[in-house]
Protein backbone atom coordinates (compact mmCIF):
# COMPACT_ATOMS: atom_id res chain seq x y z
CA UNK A 1 0.00 0.00 0.00
CA UNK A 2 1.42 3.33 -0.83
CA UNK A 3 2.23 5.17 1.94
CA UNK A 4 1.20 8.91 2.67
CA UNK A 5 4.52 10.44 3.49
CA UNK A 6 7.51 8.01 1.65
CA UNK A 7 7.61 5.25 -0.58
CA UNK A 8 9.74 2.29 -0.99
CA UNK A 9 11.40 1.32 -3.87
CA UNK A 10 14.11 -1.46 -4.76
CA UNK A 11 17.02 0.71 -6.48
CA UNK A 12 20.99 0.62 -7.62
CA UNK A 13 21.94 3.70 -8.37
CA UNK A 14 23.49 5.26 -11.18
CA UNK A 15 24.53 8.78 -11.60
CA UNK A 16 26.90 9.99 -13.86
CA UNK A 17 29.33 13.13 -12.63
CA UNK A 18 30.55 14.34 -15.28
CA UNK A 19 30.46 18.04 -16.19
CA UNK A 20 28.01 19.17 -19.01
CA UNK A 21 29.96 19.84 -21.89
CA UNK A 22 27.96 22.95 -22.53
CA UNK A 23 28.66 23.75 -18.62
CA UNK A 24 31.07 27.51 -19.76
CA UNK A 25 27.71 28.64 -22.22
CA UNK A 26 25.83 29.20 -18.44
CA UNK A 27 26.38 30.07 -15.07
CA UNK A 28 24.53 26.76 -13.74
CA UNK A 29 25.53 25.21 -10.47
CA UNK A 30 24.40 21.49 -9.38
CA UNK A 31 24.77 20.80 -5.72
CA UNK A 32 25.18 16.94 -5.16
CA UNK A 33 23.93 15.83 -1.23
CA UNK A 34 25.06 12.85 -0.10
CA UNK A 35 23.27 11.07 3.10
CA UNK A 36 22.74 7.86 4.95
CA UNK A 37 18.82 7.21 4.53
CA UNK A 38 17.30 5.84 7.78
CA UNK A 39 14.11 3.67 7.47
CA UNK A 40 11.23 5.82 8.96
CA UNK A 41 12.69 9.07 8.22
CA UNK A 42 9.57 11.19 5.77
CA UNK A 43 10.34 12.61 2.94
CA UNK A 44 13.61 10.06 2.64
CA UNK A 45 13.84 6.96 -0.37
CA UNK A 46 15.17 4.00 1.51
CA UNK A 47 15.43 0.91 -0.17
CA UNK A 48 14.99 -2.76 2.09
CA UNK A 49 17.03 -1.12 5.25
CA UNK A 50 20.10 -1.05 3.61
CA UNK A 51 22.85 1.58 3.74
CA UNK A 52 23.23 2.48 0.16
CA UNK A 53 24.58 6.51 -0.05
CA UNK A 54 22.08 8.65 -2.28
CA UNK A 55 23.32 10.86 -4.77
CA UNK A 56 20.89 14.22 -4.90
CA UNK A 57 21.11 16.76 -7.21
CA UNK A 58 19.29 19.93 -6.15
CA UNK A 59 17.64 22.02 -8.60
CA UNK A 60 16.67 25.94 -8.19
CA UNK A 61 14.46 27.06 -10.66
CA UNK A 62 15.75 31.14 -10.19
CA UNK A 63 19.45 29.85 -10.86
CA UNK A 64 18.59 28.21 -13.95
CA UNK A 65 19.36 29.95 -17.83
CA UNK A 66 16.10 31.55 -19.05
CA UNK A 67 15.21 30.99 -22.50
CA UNK A 68 13.30 33.79 -23.33
CA UNK A 69 10.90 32.54 -26.24
CA UNK A 70 10.39 29.07 -28.08
CA UNK A 71 9.77 30.11 -31.39
CA UNK A 72 13.06 29.52 -33.54
CA UNK A 73 15.20 32.68 -34.49
CA UNK A 74 18.76 33.41 -35.32
CA UNK A 75 18.58 35.54 -32.34
CA UNK A 76 16.99 33.51 -30.05
CA UNK A 77 20.34 31.50 -29.14
CA UNK A 78 19.65 30.40 -25.76
CA UNK A 79 17.04 28.91 -27.47
CA UNK A 80 19.14 27.07 -30.27
CA UNK A 81 21.48 26.10 -27.39
CA UNK A 82 19.14 24.26 -25.72
CA UNK A 83 17.82 22.19 -28.68
CA UNK A 84 21.49 21.21 -29.57
CA UNK A 85 21.85 19.60 -26.06
CA UNK A 86 18.98 18.18 -25.96
CA UNK A 87 19.67 16.45 -29.92
CA UNK A 88 23.37 16.15 -28.53
CA UNK A 89 21.78 14.28 -25.28
CA UNK A 90 19.66 11.98 -27.70
CA UNK A 91 22.80 10.89 -29.93
CA UNK A 92 24.58 10.10 -26.95
CA UNK A 93 22.16 7.48 -25.46
CA UNK A 94 21.45 6.42 -28.42
CA UNK A 95 25.12 4.97 -29.22
CA UNK A 96 25.44 4.03 -25.32
CA UNK A 97 26.75 6.94 -23.62
CA UNK A 98 25.62 8.98 -20.94
CA UNK A 99 23.87 12.09 -21.67
CA UNK A 100 24.71 15.81 -20.39
CA UNK A 101 22.79 17.13 -17.11
CA UNK A 102 21.53 20.06 -17.65
CA UNK A 103 18.12 22.36 -16.63
CA UNK A 104 16.78 25.29 -18.30
CA UNK A 105 13.49 27.49 -17.36
CA UNK A 106 11.02 29.11 -19.80
CA UNK A 107 7.90 31.13 -18.67
CA UNK A 108 5.33 30.71 -21.02
CA UNK A 109 4.09 34.24 -21.97
CA UNK A 110 4.27 33.16 -25.35
CA UNK A 111 0.66 31.07 -24.26
CA UNK A 112 1.40 28.28 -25.88
CA UNK A 113 -0.78 25.00 -24.83
CA UNK A 114 0.98 22.58 -23.14
CA UNK A 115 1.21 20.50 -26.13
CA UNK A 116 2.67 23.41 -28.07
CA UNK A 117 5.44 23.50 -25.11
CA UNK A 118 6.54 19.95 -25.53
CA UNK A 119 6.35 20.03 -29.21
CA UNK A 120 8.78 23.39 -29.60
CA UNK A 121 10.76 22.14 -26.88
CA UNK A 122 11.11 18.79 -28.14
CA UNK A 123 10.54 17.05 -25.14
CA UNK A 124 7.51 14.19 -24.07
CA UNK A 125 4.89 15.23 -22.67
CA UNK A 126 5.15 13.06 -19.69
CA UNK A 127 8.52 14.33 -19.40
CA UNK A 128 7.54 18.28 -18.91
CA UNK A 129 4.05 17.18 -17.00
CA UNK A 130 5.77 15.03 -14.15
CA UNK A 131 8.84 17.77 -13.78
CA UNK A 132 6.19 20.70 -14.03
CA UNK A 133 3.06 18.90 -12.13
CA UNK A 134 0.98 19.20 -14.82
CA UNK A 135 -2.03 16.91 -14.34
CA UNK A 136 -3.73 16.77 -17.38
CA UNK A 137 -2.57 18.15 -20.99
CA UNK A 138 -5.42 20.43 -21.83
CA UNK A 139 -4.57 22.21 -18.37
CA UNK A 140 -4.25 25.58 -18.77
CA UNK A 141 -0.44 26.89 -19.02
CA UNK A 142 -0.46 30.57 -19.93
CA UNK A 143 2.11 32.14 -17.72
CA UNK A 144 3.18 29.14 -16.50
CA UNK A 145 7.25 29.08 -15.57
CA UNK A 146 8.58 25.74 -16.94
CA UNK A 147 11.78 23.72 -15.77
CA UNK A 148 12.88 22.20 -19.01
CA UNK A 149 15.15 19.41 -19.17
CA UNK A 150 17.16 18.30 -21.68
CA UNK A 151 16.49 14.12 -21.26
CA UNK A 152 13.13 12.44 -21.53
CA UNK A 153 11.90 10.43 -18.83
CA UNK A 154 9.39 10.10 -15.99
CA UNK A 155 10.13 12.02 -12.83
CA UNK A 156 8.20 10.69 -9.90
CA UNK A 157 7.67 12.24 -6.67
CA UNK A 158 8.99 10.89 -3.58
CA UNK A 159 6.74 12.45 -1.52
CA UNK A 160 2.45 12.49 -1.06
CA UNK A 161 1.11 12.73 -4.67
CA UNK A 162 -0.26 16.30 -5.22
CA UNK A 163 -2.26 15.32 -8.20
CA UNK A 164 -4.01 12.00 -10.22
CA UNK A 165 -1.50 11.47 -12.32
CA UNK A 166 1.40 11.51 -9.54
CA UNK A 167 -0.44 9.08 -7.27
CA UNK A 168 -1.36 7.04 -10.25
CA UNK A 169 2.74 6.89 -10.73
CA UNK A 170 3.60 5.65 -7.31
CA UNK A 171 1.10 3.23 -7.45
CA UNK A 172 2.61 1.58 -10.43
CA UNK A 173 6.26 2.21 -9.62
CA UNK A 174 6.09 1.77 -5.51
CA UNK A 175 7.26 -2.06 -5.71
CA UNK A 176 9.06 -2.21 -8.72
CA UNK A 177 13.09 -2.87 -8.58
CA UNK A 178 14.39 0.51 -10.49
CA UNK A 179 17.91 0.15 -12.73
CA UNK A 180 21.07 2.07 -13.14
CA UNK A 181 19.48 4.82 -14.93
CA UNK A 182 17.76 6.11 -12.21
CA UNK A 183 18.70 9.70 -10.60
CA UNK A 184 17.37 11.35 -7.34
CA UNK A 185 16.61 15.33 -7.79
CA UNK A 186 16.00 17.60 -5.20
CA UNK A 187 13.80 20.26 -7.63
CA UNK A 188 12.67 23.20 -5.62
CA UNK A 189 12.66 21.81 -2.23
CA UNK A 190 10.91 18.52 -3.64
CA UNK A 191 12.41 15.21 -4.14
CA UNK A 192 12.01 13.03 -7.36
CA UNK A 193 13.31 9.91 -8.75
CA UNK A 194 14.24 10.40 -12.23
CA UNK A 195 13.43 6.97 -14.73
CA UNK A 196 15.36 8.28 -18.08
CA UNK A 197 13.66 7.30 -21.19
CA UNK A 198 10.38 5.98 -19.38
CA UNK A 199 7.47 6.88 -20.87
CA UNK A 200 3.63 7.00 -19.64
CA UNK A 201 1.95 3.05 -19.95
CA UNK A 202 -0.87 3.26 -21.90
CA UNK A 203 -3.03 3.33 -18.55
CA UNK A 204 -1.25 6.32 -17.26
CA UNK A 205 -1.44 8.20 -20.94
CA UNK A 206 -5.58 7.35 -21.39
CA UNK A 207 -5.46 8.81 -17.45
CA UNK A 208 -3.28 11.53 -18.63
CA UNK A 209 -5.37 12.74 -21.83
CA UNK A 210 -8.79 12.59 -20.22
CA UNK A 211 -10.34 15.56 -19.33
CA UNK A 212 -13.94 14.84 -19.53
CA UNK A 213 -16.34 15.24 -15.84
CA UNK A 214 -17.95 12.93 -15.12
CA UNK A 215 -21.81 13.27 -13.65
CA UNK A 216 -22.29 13.52 -9.77
CA UNK A 217 -24.94 11.12 -10.18
CA UNK A 218 -25.80 7.95 -12.13
CA UNK A 219 -27.75 9.55 -15.17
CA UNK A 220 -31.18 7.71 -15.14
CA UNK A 221 -30.95 8.52 -11.31
CA UNK A 222 -31.95 11.83 -11.06
CA UNK A 223 -33.89 14.93 -12.49
CA UNK A 224 -33.22 18.76 -12.91
CA UNK A 225 -35.38 20.39 -10.22
CA UNK A 226 -33.48 24.00 -10.47
CA UNK A 227 -31.38 25.51 -12.78
CA UNK A 228 -28.60 28.27 -12.77
CA UNK A 229 -28.80 31.55 -12.61
CA UNK A 230 -31.53 34.18 -11.50
CA UNK A 231 -34.08 32.36 -9.20
CA UNK A 232 -37.07 32.62 -6.46
CA UNK A 233 -35.76 31.47 -3.13
CA UNK A 234 -38.28 28.51 -2.28
CA UNK A 235 -38.20 30.24 1.24
CA UNK A 236 -37.81 33.96 1.18
CA UNK A 237 -39.36 34.63 -2.07
CA UNK A 238 -36.87 36.86 -3.23
CA UNK A 239 -34.80 37.04 -6.44
CA UNK A 240 -31.26 35.48 -5.62
CA UNK A 241 -28.63 34.16 -8.23
CA UNK A 242 -28.59 30.20 -7.65
CA UNK A 243 -24.75 29.21 -7.61
CA UNK A 244 -25.35 25.89 -8.95
CA UNK A 245 -28.14 23.24 -10.44
CA UNK A 246 -30.17 21.21 -8.12
CA UNK A 247 -31.02 17.20 -8.99
CA UNK A 248 -33.58 15.95 -7.36
CA UNK A 249 -32.69 12.05 -6.86
CA UNK A 250 -34.11 9.51 -3.72
CA UNK A 251 -32.56 10.34 -0.82
CA UNK A 252 -29.58 7.87 -0.27
CA UNK A 253 -28.39 8.37 -3.89
CA UNK A 254 -24.55 7.63 -4.72
CA UNK A 255 -23.24 11.05 -5.03
CA UNK A 256 -19.48 10.99 -7.10
CA UNK A 257 -16.62 12.93 -7.17
CA UNK A 258 -16.72 14.38 -10.69
CA UNK A 259 -12.75 14.82 -11.06
CA UNK A 260 -9.56 13.96 -9.17
CA UNK A 261 -8.77 16.33 -6.37
CA UNK A 262 -8.33 16.45 -2.81
CA UNK A 263 -11.70 17.25 -0.24
CA UNK A 264 -11.33 21.14 0.34
CA UNK A 265 -14.32 21.19 3.01
CA UNK A 266 -16.27 18.30 4.47
CA UNK A 267 -18.87 20.37 6.81
CA UNK A 268 -21.78 18.62 8.72
CA UNK A 269 -24.99 20.77 9.94
CA UNK A 270 -24.66 24.17 7.85
CA UNK A 271 -27.47 26.11 8.25
CA UNK A 272 -28.12 26.77 4.65
CA UNK A 273 -26.63 23.77 2.62
CA UNK A 274 -26.74 20.79 5.45
CA UNK A 275 -23.93 18.68 5.29
CA UNK A 276 -21.97 19.77 2.35
CA UNK A 277 -18.61 18.56 0.56
CA UNK A 278 -16.15 20.83 -1.20
CA UNK A 279 -13.44 19.36 -3.77
CA UNK A 280 -10.38 21.16 -4.95
CA UNK A 281 -9.34 20.27 -8.40
CA UNK A 282 -6.50 21.18 -10.72
CA UNK A 283 -4.30 22.51 -7.61
CA UNK A 284 -7.17 24.76 -6.73
CA UNK A 285 -8.13 26.37 -10.14
CA UNK A 286 -11.19 24.37 -9.73
CA UNK A 287 -13.59 24.06 -7.23
CA UNK A 288 -16.98 21.91 -7.09
CA UNK A 289 -20.04 21.58 -4.50
CA UNK A 290 -22.06 18.78 -3.44
CA UNK A 291 -24.63 20.03 -0.66
CA UNK A 292 -27.84 18.47 1.31
CA UNK A 293 -26.16 15.07 1.73
CA UNK A 294 -27.54 12.59 3.94
CA UNK A 295 -24.15 10.94 4.74
CA UNK A 296 -20.42 12.27 4.04
CA UNK A 297 -17.82 9.67 3.67
CA UNK A 298 -14.98 11.54 3.23
CA UNK A 299 -12.25 13.52 5.31
CA UNK A 300 -11.14 16.89 4.66
CA UNK A 301 -7.39 16.73 3.01
CA UNK A 302 -8.70 13.31 1.47
CA UNK A 303 -7.49 12.39 -1.72
CA UNK A 304 -10.47 11.50 -4.10
CA UNK A 305 -10.89 10.00 -7.39
CA UNK A 306 -13.26 10.59 -10.50
CA UNK A 307 -15.81 8.57 -9.82
CA UNK A 308 -15.54 8.10 -5.90
CA UNK A 309 -18.68 7.60 -3.77
CA UNK A 310 -17.81 10.77 -1.64
CA UNK A 311 -21.83 10.56 -0.11
CA UNK A 312 -25.16 10.16 -0.25
CA UNK A 313 -28.26 12.42 -1.52
CA UNK A 314 -30.07 14.00 1.24
CA UNK A 315 -32.27 16.83 2.34
CA UNK A 316 -30.25 18.41 5.17
CA UNK A 317 -30.06 22.45 5.31
CA UNK A 318 -32.29 24.14 3.21
CA UNK A 319 -34.29 21.89 1.07
CA UNK A 320 -37.79 21.57 -0.09
CA UNK A 321 -37.11 18.04 -0.70
CA UNK A 322 -34.26 15.20 -1.32
CA UNK A 323 -31.60 16.53 -3.90
CA UNK A 324 -27.84 17.26 -4.32
CA UNK A 325 -27.10 21.11 -5.11
CA UNK A 326 -24.53 20.49 -7.42
CA UNK A 327 -21.94 23.86 -8.25
CA UNK A 328 -18.63 24.35 -10.59
CA UNK A 329 -16.25 27.16 -9.60
CA UNK A 330 -13.34 28.10 -12.18
CA UNK A 331 -11.28 30.63 -10.54
CA UNK A 332 -14.01 31.47 -8.11
CA UNK A 333 -16.49 32.14 -10.30
CA UNK A 334 -20.04 29.87 -10.62
CA UNK A 335 -19.96 28.38 -13.49
CA UNK A 336 -23.40 27.20 -15.18
CA UNK A 337 -22.75 23.12 -14.43
CA UNK A 338 -24.30 21.87 -18.15
CA UNK A 339 -21.71 24.19 -19.59
CA UNK A 340 -19.09 21.52 -18.42
CA UNK A 341 -21.44 18.54 -17.93
CA UNK A 342 -23.62 16.30 -20.15
CA UNK A 343 -26.29 16.97 -17.91
CA UNK A 344 -29.97 15.54 -19.11
CA UNK A 345 -32.96 17.56 -19.93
Amino acid sequence: MLKNRLISFNYVTGLSKRQPRFFNIFLFSLFFLIFSPEKGSAGLLYADESEDKINRIIIEKDKLPIIDSISPSRANTVFRDYNSIVESNRKALSAGREPEIMFFQYKNTERFTFQGVAARSTMNQETLATLNQIENAQDDVKEKTFILPVVDGLFIAMDRGINSIEVLLQENYSHQTLTKNVIYYNIEGRDYIFLRSKRFTPTERAYFLDSALRLPLDNDSYWVSSEFGKRKNPFSGEMKNHNGIDLAAEEGTPVYAIKDGAVYAAIEKDVEFGNYLILSHDQGKMTSVYAHLSKIFVDRYQYVKKGDVIGLVGQTGKATGPHLHFEIRQGGKAEDPRNRLNIKE
